[in-house]
């Protein structure tokens, strides 16, 4: 198989990986999340209403007309009362049509961001003084990761709230295929990340660390965590989508760049 050919079929399962996330994002949500799947078009609303990352569509059969994955998710999220984000890549220009009739039909790019990946597990660390890092087992613990990283997350821009809004209440069992590991300080939570196991890959996600605590590895350290854990559990490879501040981060741990995501956004 060459280079070229292996990277298909990894881009491809990187991101149906991403897919899966926006699922699982809705399926927190409990009752007030919703996942449809309309003339080969994923749509998908959490528990809050903002209209990046809670609420999107991705088109799942490239056969579908991009006017179409448009019209189709217009349709559904104004029932709501809603905006919406599309999800692109880059990959082969399979999606440059979806851009450009989002782009015609009054759709504004929010976020851009590289789709990135790794093959091979990351050497060994040592860990910072007085941080104890462990997988998250109870309610207790994923109500103080959620808690952090709706706070994290505002230095993205994304508004407080958003992430409790997302994790539904009560806050349900991980689902077995998830893994969520914290960086505890003197047992607060103070640095997170999770990783989904999905479509033949392990993806990365809400990876994020208390302002107050930056600047000490933490997100390195929870990243090669959960990216070792993934080989270790037989993952052959390993994705994320890396935040402006995270890219950095993530170069130097040996994550290759594979394509880039975008996200166009209809606001209300």
């Amino acid at each position: 198989m060459s280079a070229t050919t292996m990277d298909d079929a990894l881009a491809a399962s990187c991101h149906a990986n991403c897919i899966e996330a926006a699922r699982e994002g809705a399926r927190r949500s409990a009752a007030t999340g919703e996942i449809v799947e309309r003339a080969g078009v994923l749509l998908f609303a959490s528990g809050s209403d903002f209209p990046i990352i809670a609420n999107g569509a991705f088109r799942l059969d490239p056969a579908v007309p991009a006017d179409e994955v448009i019209r189709v998710a217009d349709s559904w999220f104004a029932e709501r009362g809603r905006g919406w984000s599309l999800g692109v890549t880059s990959w082969a220009d399979a999606d440059q049509d979806l851009r450009e009739a989002a782009e015609a039909h009054g759709l504004v790019q929010t976020v851009e961001m590289p789709g990135m990946v790794r093959v091979e597990r990351i050497a060994e660390a040592p860990t910072p003084d007085g941080i104890e890092v462990r997988l998250l087992t109870t309610e207790e613990e994923a109500t103080q990761f959620v808690a952090m990283n709706d706070l994290a997350y505002t230095s993205l821009g994304l508004p407080a709230g958003v992430f409790t809004a997302m994790a539904g209440l009560p806050l349900r069992t991980p689902p077995p295929h998830e893994v969520t590991v914290g960086a505890f300080d003197r047992g607060v939570l103070v640095s997170g990340a999770q990783v989904m196991f999905s479509n033949g890959i392990a993806g990365i996600y809400a990876v994020g660390t208390a302002e107050e605590a930056r600047g000490r590895g933490l997100a390195e350290l929870v990243t090669r965590t959960v990216t070792n854990l993934a080989f270790d559990r037989g993952a052959p490879a390993v994705t994320l989508q890396a935040s402006p501040m995270g890219e950095p981060i993530y170069a130097r741990m040996g994550f290759r760049e594979l394509y880039r995501y975008a996200n166009l956004t209809r606001f209300v």
